[in-house]
Order: structure tokens, then C-alpha cells, then sequence
């Protein structure tokens, strides 16, 4: 082999090298470069009107429970390489969670994603049955609605609804908070809204 053949390999190695090690933007490198598409949370907002939803915490366990299944769903990745963005989106979530009514000083955050997401649990309701005989006992049944809108540019806005029921002999705690984090696995409520979610979302 010359010796410009053997330059001629070497600068072709060092090209695909390059490729390889070259910094990538940081969609691409959320993606892993698997086609998902990037997508974030930009509301979650409670509409039931119901008491025991005030706490805004609420709502970041339902963007968490969201962006894992529009992850699951193997067309989507969720935005996590902007801290400050994510910050902005955090107090906005907050300040909307209970209403439209945002302090002057919160403003919808600019967002670099072309697919945005909105979240609006829209429907609580409760029933409650006692059944009669010696063992008599009485439970509640409720149900949880969800719409979530997503919208991505050149593309009309699409519309998921779902609901979720659950059985409970209490309705004492809505949701289970502890150290700043909503359990959903540990009410019967959270069930729901993580049933109603899920299929909301069934065939993303």
C-alpha cells in the first residue's frame, strides 16, 4: 500500500471517528438517536373543583405519570437538559394548577420543543352504597377524567380522554404526600387518576 493510500485510509478513519465522538445537539442526544420524538409537559390543571387537589405537588406526579407513557409508547422522549426552561415550566405548572388566573409575575415559559403537552383532569366523582344485612358496610366508588392535548407544529391538535374508577371505604386522604412527592400506588384516588391516564393515552 503507498504511503498516500495509507494517508488516504487513516484520514477516513479519523473522519468516521470524528462522527462518532462529535458533540451532538441536545435533542439528539435525549433521543439516542432512536427517532423519538422530543416533547414536554407544559400544564397540568386540576378543573374538578373538588376539595382535596389543592396541593400543587399533584400536578408534577401527573406530568411524571404522563411523560412515561408518552415514553412508553416509543415515539416520544421527554426534555430533561435544560434546567432552567424545566424551573420556568415548574412554577407556571404551579401557578395554573388550580386556575388561569397566573400572577403577573409567572408567565408561560418559552419552550424549545415543537411538541407540547397539556393535562386537564376535568372530572372527580363520587358515589357511595351501603349494602344492608348483618355484615352491612359502605363504600364509595369514584371516578377520575383526564383530557390531554397534544399539540406539534404542522400537525392538528390531537384530543386524548380517559377515565379511571377505583372502590374505597374512605375518602379521608385524596392523595398520599410525603417529602414533597405524591404517591399514587397508595390511595385509591391516585389509582384512579393513574387508570384514567393510562388510558387516556392507550393507543398514543
Amino acid at each position: 500500500m503507498s504511503q498516500q493510500t495509507t494517508l488516504a485510509v487513516v484520514g477516513a478513519l479519523v473522519v468516521l471517528l470524528g462522527v462518532g465522538l462529535w458533540p451532538q445537539n441536545s435533542w439528539a442526544a435525549s433521543t439516542g438517536q432512536d427517532g423519538r420524538k422530543p416533547f414536554i409537559v407544559v400544564q397540568v390543571q386540576n378543573r374538578t373543583g373538588q376539595p382535596g387537589w389543592e396541593n400543587h405537588l399533584i400536578a408534577y406526579g401527573i406530568r411524571n405519570i404522563v411523560n412515561d407513557e408518552f415514553y412508553r409508547s416509543g415515539r416520544y422522549v421527554p426534555i430533561e437538559d435544560d434546567p432552567e426552561m424545566l424551573r420556568q415550566i415548574d412554577r407556571f405548572i404551579a401557578a395554573t394548577w388550580q386556575n388561569d388566573n397566573v400572577p403577573e409575575d409567572i408567565q408561560e415559559p418559552a419552550v424549545a420543543s415543537d411538541t407540547q403537552v397539556r393535562v386537564f383532569i376535568d372530572r372527580f366523582k363520587t358515589s357511595r352504597t351501603r349494602s344492608i344485612g348483618l355484615l352491612a358496610a359502605a363504600k364509595t366508588t369514584l371516578q377520575v377524567g383526564v383530557r390531554i392535548e397534544l399539540s406539534e407544529v404542522g400537525q392538528p391538535l390531537r384530543v386524548f380522554e380517559g377515565s379511571g374508577k377505583g372502590v374505597t371505604k374512605s375518602l379521608g386522604v385524596l392523595f398520599e404526600i410525603r417529602q414533597d412527592r405524591v404517591h399514587f400506588n397508595e390511595t385509591t384516588v391516585g389509582q384512579a387518576t393513574q387508570k384514567a391516564i393510562e388510558d387516556a393515552l392507550a393507543n398514543l
